[in-house]
This record gives structure tokens, C-alpha cells and sequence, in this order.
């Protein structure tokens, strides 16, 4: 019996980098991990597009299918129909990410990726209610507990896949393009919304404009079929997500996961999403300025992060980074939101959000490896999607409430940023608890 060629000793222990020119089924290893990257990231930031692009047309959707002689109420009904997608997303992180670590991640992310198809789907297509009455308003919360749903899962599956397809010498980059695909998921609804604001009429955005995003969020389902031809991984272990497997250290890490993610997901849904409201209501800038200020902070989040993530791959380590970035994010919040309020000018206020956009990614692109590598392969999804959908509902989902009612009761605009303050020490602590993975080998 001959020893294995060299050929054959090259292709059962890849070079990072390298790119697979023979990938089959009985080789997942020699599949290229920039493909994979490139789907699960398209994949990924197209469905936070329609999950995200809800909130800014809720004020149009109220009107239609929410009608009330209080437009308060009509927005007020709406915004809480966005809320209940946030409701669903733990169960879907537990449902779909035990499906993933059972059945794979490629089967996990291509079902995600129909639920959200369907969501974004039944919403574009949504009969008013004027046409139809009562069925209209219940047809948009089902598809918003759809798009839930399939969205709590996703992070898990798609985080994992990111991180064990490829050299471990580039685990870092390759998930830190979780986050910065939510940047991209911001900048692009942001983008599509300004565009359509300035394009039509306030009647022909009320008539049909306001449902192209969500028929172009049917573009997921394409994005499905490539990840189902071109993606392979390793058949799951029959044991796989099994009972065994959910050791003390496990379930520590858990909650560990669930507030370093809480200093993470309070900074995204105020810098990137509440900050232009923030804006308009309290530094009285106009809002067409003031939306600059959102689709800022989400380019610095996908331009940054990548960058973050291959640092921490040079180093070897993850945990200085995040460490340094979360520590730097903590001295500015506060002189950062004195300024704004002091100096309310667009120069000041973009300045104050980049200072802060360049903290939050470092501290926050490199712990998408760090937190998926404390768990390992068998249990990595579905602990990961549901921390996540955990985290994200109580504190995301509610971060831009939190602080409107602050600011409300507290009569002082500089509110947020004590809340701000509070959830990232909450989050450096936690992370300071969580094991040192980077340059090590995958679990």
C-alpha cells in the first residue's frame, strides 16, 4: 500500500487562503471559504434588510393597515407590530439552531433564508385594510412572527459556518462579516428608504413605493439555492446537539454570551438606529441631515469590522481588542453626547458618531469569533442563536424605548448615554469572563 501523495496530504490540511478547485461532498474541507463567505454574508445581510427595513416605513404601514383618527396611535400600533418579531426571535434561535447543529448548517441557513422570503413576501403583497378589513392588519403580524422566527436562528447557523469553514488562521475576519453585514443590512434600507422618499410622491409612496424594498427582500430566495449548490460541510455526528452535551461550562458560557452581547446590541440599536430621531427631536436637526447620521454609523460598522476581525487574527488573540474598544467606547459615550447636545451641527454630531462607531467595532467585530469559539461544534449554533435572540429581545428590541422613556422621565436628553454607559460595563465584564480562544484550534 503506497503512502498518500503529497496532493492528497495538501488537500486534507488546507492553507488559509487557499481555494478548493475540486470541492465534492466526501472533501468539505477543500471548499472554497471565500464562497462561503460570500453567501452566508449576502445571505445574511439581505435578511436584515427585511427585517430592519420595516422600521423605516412603519409610519406608512400604521397608516395603511393600522388606521386610527390618532396618527399617534397608528405609528404606535405598527412599531408594535415590529416589536413582536423580537418575541419570536429566542424560539426560533432555540428551534432552528438545534436544527442546525442536527441537520447542518446549510440546511439551517437555507430555511431561514425561505422564512424570510415568505415574510418579506406576504408583507409587499399585503392587501390594505381598506380592502380587506381585520385580515390585513393579522396578515402583516404573521408574517413579522415569520420573519422572527427564522431570523433568531439564523445568526446561529450562519455565525457557526463563518467560523469552522476555512483556515483557522483567518476565523476572526471571516466572522466578523456577521456584524458588518448588519452594517451593510442598516445602510442599504436606510439607503432604499432615502431613495424612494426622494423619488416619489408622498401618494405614490403611500400607493405602492413603499412595498418595493420588501419585493426585492424576495431576492433571499436565489440567495438560498446558491447557498444549498455551492456550500458543503461536514455531516453533523449522530450525537450531535445531544443531551450530554449541555455541560455546566456550557451553560456558563451561555449567560456569559447573553450580556457580553447586551452592551453590544443596546450601542447598535441606538448609534445606528435611534440616533437620527434622537437628532430630530431633541438637537432639532432637520431630518434629511439627520438620516446621514444612521447611514454613517452603518458604513463605519461594515468597513470597520472586517478590519477589527483580521487584526485580531494577526495577533492571535481576540480579547485586547475587544477589551481596549469597549474601554475606549465607555471614557467617549458621555463627552461624546455632551457634545452633540452643546454643538448641535451636523460636523459635530457625525464627528461624535464616528469616534464612538470606531470603538463599538473594535470592541465588538472580533467577539463575533471569540463567543461562538467557547462552545463547541456540536452545541455552536443553537447556543449561539439563542444567547443572541435572548439578548437582542430584552435589550435591543427595547433599547430605543428605554431610552425615549429616560429621557421622559428623567427630563435630562443625556439619558442615553448613562443607559449606554451601564449595558457596556455589564458587557465588558462579561466578556472578561469568557475563555481566550484566538490562535487556538477550533473546538
Amino acid at each position: 500500500m503506497q503512502p498518500p501523495s503529497i496532493k492528497e496530504q495538501q488537500l486534507s490540511e488546507p492553507r488559509a487562503g487557499s481555494v478548493a478547485t475540486h470541492a465534492s461532498e466526501a472533501d468539505p474541507s477543500a471548499v472554497s471559504s471565500r464562497k462561503v463567505v460570500v453567501a452566508a454574508v449576502i445571505g445574511n445581510l439581505l435578511e436584515f434588510f427585511d427585517f430592519t427595513v420595516y422600521s423605516f416605513f412603519a409610519l406608512t404601514i400604521g397608516k395603511l393597515f393600522f388606521p386610527s383618527s390618532d396618527p399617534i396611535t397608528s405609528s404606535l400600533l405598527a412599531f408594535a407590530v415590529f416589536a413582536v418579531g423580537f418575541v419570536m426571535r429566542p424560539l426560533g434561535g432555540i428551534v432552528i439552531g438545534r436544527y442546525a447543529d442536527r441537520k447542518g448548517r446549510r440546511a439551517a441557513l437555507t430555511l431561514t433564508i425561505g422564512l424570510m422570503a415568505l415574510g418579506a413576501g406576504m408583507i409587499g403583497a399585503a392587501p390594505t385594510y381598506a380592502q380587506i378589513g381585520l385580515a390585513a392588519p393579522a396578515l402583516i403580524v404573521f408574517a413579522r412572527l415569520v420573519q422572527g422566527f427564522a431570523q433568531g436562528g439564523e445568526f446561529g447557523a450562519a455565525t457557526a459556518m463563518l467560523l469552522e469553514t476555512g483556515s483557522d488562521r483567518s476565523r476572526g475576519f471571516r466572522a466578523s462579516w456577521q456584524l458588518a453585514s448588519q452594517g451593510g443590512a442598516a445602510l442599504l434600507g436606510s439607503g432604499m428608504a432615502a431613495l424612494l422618499t426622494n423619488l416619489l410622491t408622498e401618494p405614490q409612496l403611500h400607493a405602492w413605493g413603499w412595498r418595493v424594498p420588501f419585493l426585492m427582500g424576495m431576492l433571499i430566495a436565489p440567495v438560498g439555492i446558491y447557498l444549498r449548490r455551492h456550500i458543503v460541510e461536514e455531516p453533523p455526528k449522530a450525537d450531535a446537539g445531544g443531551v450530554r452535551n449541555w455541560r455546566a461550562l456550557d451553560v456558563r458560557n451561555w449567560f456569559l454570551v447573553v450580556f457580553a452581547i447586551m452592551g453590544m446590541t443596546v450601542a447598535t440599536y441606538l448609534l445606528m438606529y435611534y440616533l437620527p430621531t434622537y437628532c430630530i427631536q431633541y438637537l432639532k436637526l432637520p431630518a434629511r441631515l439627520s438620516m446621514l447620521v444612521g447611514v454613517g454609523a452603518a458604513l463605519v460598522s461594515l468597513v470597520m469590522c472586517p478590519l477589527y476581525g483580521a487584526w485580531s487574527d494577526r495577533m492571535g488573540r481576540r480579547k485586547p481588542l475587544i477589551v481596549t474598544g469597549r474601554v475606549l467606547l465607555l471614557v467617549l459615550i458621555y463627552p461624546a453626547f455632551w457634545m452633540m447636545t452643546h454643538f448641535p451641527a451636523l460636523p459635530a454630531v457625525m464627528a461624535m458618531m464616528l469616534a464612538l462607531m470606531l470603538c463599538y467595532t473594535m470592541g465588538s467585530g472580533p467577539a463575533y469569533a471569540l463567543m461562538p469559539e467557547n462552545f463547541p461544534k456540536a452545541i455552536r449554533a443553537g447556543f449561539m442563536s439563542s444567547a443572541y435572540a435572548v439578548s437582542v429581545s430584552l435589550f435591543g428590541g427595547t433599547a430605543q424605548l428605554v431610552a425615549a422613556w429616560l429621557i421622559r422621565v428623567s427630563g435630562n436628553v443625556m439619558a442615553p448615554a448613562w443607559y449606554m454607559i451601564a449595558a457596556v460595563l455589564v458587557s465588558l465584564a462579561a466578556v472578561s469572563w469568557l475563555r481566550e480562544t484566538g490562535g487556538r484550534p477550533l473546538d
